[in-house]
């Protein structure tokens, strides 16, 4: 039986991550940050990914490949997709070498990454995933039943051509029993990465209660233009039962915020709701 074991996940990730030293899991560094590059009609653009195994890891092949990918409105789920699953997918334009590769311990597994723009080309932002895969090797017998873990690594790559157009909207911001959620649209022509915080304030109150930082996520634009933001309230000793001011203040990337505000209760440890 073979599990794969996906090591890290894109768009968010830290420069460098390491992955999990686990028993029967590789164990190796990579740099995961999206690559994000600016470009017009008919440009060659080339970037590198690298991999690098940690000391007395076995001797491992990796396999690389394009993919669409797509995320849930809620963020918690990405989907992989065959190239041109998209309409706004770059992942047709994007050449590998090597696609298939043997690293030893402490070595570095670098892929070339070639992106070949289109003659035309309407202007906006385009994506696709970069993934390289651990691949078994045929020649390694295994004796009895077991569990192999391989891993997966994946990261972003983001093409902006032309007049790029970062807008965004709230569609709705509110309370629950134990957290406070908002929709955004993404009105623009490129996917948005979208932080920000909420508010809480007290009557005419100038500074807030409390401040609530928001998880960094990305809207697209397909094929689902509206992300969901949820966050758990603070505790009760920070933000107390009552009637607050909720203002939302997100920053999207452009050379403005948008924001949002409405009345709310808190009611701790009871029935939350609204007040428009």
């Amino acid at each position: 039986m073979t599990t794969k074991w996906i090591a890290i996940l894109l768009l968010a990730a830290a420069p460098l991550v390491a992955a999990d030293q686990q028993p029967g899991r590789l164990s190796f560094s990579a740099t995961l940050e999206s690559i994000r590059v600016n470009a017009r009609p008919d440009d060659v653009i080339t970037r590198q990914f690298k991999l690098t195994l940690d000391p007395q890891q076995p001797r491992s092949t990796f396999h690389a490949k394009v993919e669409d990918f797509w995320r849930s409105e809620d963020g918690t789920q990405s989907f992989y997709g065959t190239p041109g699953t998209l309409r706004r997918s770059c992942a047709k334009w994007v050449a590998l070498n090597p696609v298939d590769a043997t690293v030893s311990a402490t070595e570095t597994l670098t892929v070339r990454i070639s992106i070949t723009v289109p003659h035309e080309l309407p202007s906006g932002g385009y994506w696709c995933a970069l993934t390289v895969d651990e691949v078994p090797d045929p020649l390694v017998e295994t004796a009895g039943v077991g569990v192999r873990f391989l891993a997966s690594v994946s990261t972003g790559i983001f093409v902006y051509v032309g007049d790029v157009r970062r807008e965004a909207s709230i569609l709705d911001l509110s309370v629950s029993a134990d957290s406070a959620s908002l929709r955004v649209r993404n009105d623009g022509n490129t996917p948005l990465g979208i932080e920000g915080k909420l508010e809480f304030f007290k009557a005419a109150a100038a500074s807030p209660t409390a401040t609530v930082t928001l998880p960094r996520t990305t809207v697209f634009t397909e094929p689902s233009i509206e992300g969901a933001i949820a966050v758990k309230l603070p505790a009760a000793v920070d933000l107390p039962a009552g009637t607050y001011r909720l203002r939302a203040i997100l920053d999207f990337g452009a050379d403005h915020y948008v924001g949002a505000e409405r009345e709310v209760i808190v009611s701790r440890g009871g029935v939350q709701r609204d007040r428009d």
